[in-house]
């Protein structure tokens, strides 16, 4: 049977969703504790990948045992093996054609960004900003050229095979007590977009790169790159969704 399941970590001690040799990985945690509970070397599969001290709030993935569980049966136990940093929300049986990455619809990603007082109690949460005020305005027009299918290969990482359009059907800067959540809904987001896109829209809201700045650097198509980077602790990959949500 095939099995979904949604998932919330803190990324801070993790390199990242994927299994990678000498380093700690959320789709390790999880699989340890399946192996745990069937006694099955299994391997899941998740929406995406999320980089290395990225949190989740809502990432989904699935499995396919032979082990007879009831679908809520499946929460429980997970929880029971997984680390404090790492929890199961929810889980049910889904069908065989059901894919937590081809499937999926849509993506929503928050961002959260502090201009405030340095507070070492959110380091690990909320990239705390330590130059100064920033315009909200002008990131509200900045974020205006990214809605839309555009091909975004100057704001990520990709190679020769990878396809780089994508489409953004929203992106919404709203700040509140000097704290700055950009949030990004799209069909998907390649590996550092989020990143490369808030980094850009940040300098222009410092008045150190214009809006048309960031405009040729898309309709460049790669041929320019960005090269800022927001840090990884401010990004939350929010929600996903599918077609029965």
């Amino acid at each position: 049977m095939r099995i979904k399941c949604i998932v919330a970590y803190d990324g801070t001690l993790f390199h990242g969703w994927q299994i990678q040799p000498n380093v700690r990985s959320v789709q390790e945690e999880i699989q340890k504790a399946l192996k745990n509970i069937t006694g099955e070397n299994i391997v899941i599969h998740s929406s995406g990948r999320t980089d290395a001290h990225v949190h989740a709030h809502n990432q989904v993935f699935h499995f396919d045992s032979d082990k007879n569980l009831p679908e809520k049966q499946w929460q429980r136990a997970l929880n029971h093996f997984l680390p404090a940093d790492i929890y199961i929300k929810d889980s049910c049986f889904v069908n065989e054609d059901f894919h937590s990455r081809y499937s999926v619809k849509e993506k929503e990603y928050h961002y959260i960004l502090s201009t405030n007082t340095y507070s070492p109690f959110d380091r690990h949460y909320i990239y705390q900003y330590p130059y100064g005020k920033l315009d909200l305005k002008i990131m509200q027009e900045a974020a205006q050229i990214f809605i839309g299918e555009h091909d975004f290969a100057s704001y990520c990482v990709y190679d020769q095979y990878g396809n780089t359009i994508r489409t953004l059907y929203d992106f919404i800067i709203s700040e509140e007590d000097g704290v700055f959540t950009f949030v990004l809904k799209g069909n998907g987001f390649r590996r550092y977009m989020v990143r490369h896109i808030v980094g850009g829209v940040i300098q222009v809201g410092a008045h150190r790169k214009s809006i048309a700045f960031l405009q040729d650097l898309l309709d460049s198509k790669g041929a320019k790159k960005c090269l800022f980077k927001a840090e990884p602790e401010g990004l939350y990959l929010e929600h996903v969704y599918y077609e029965e949500d």
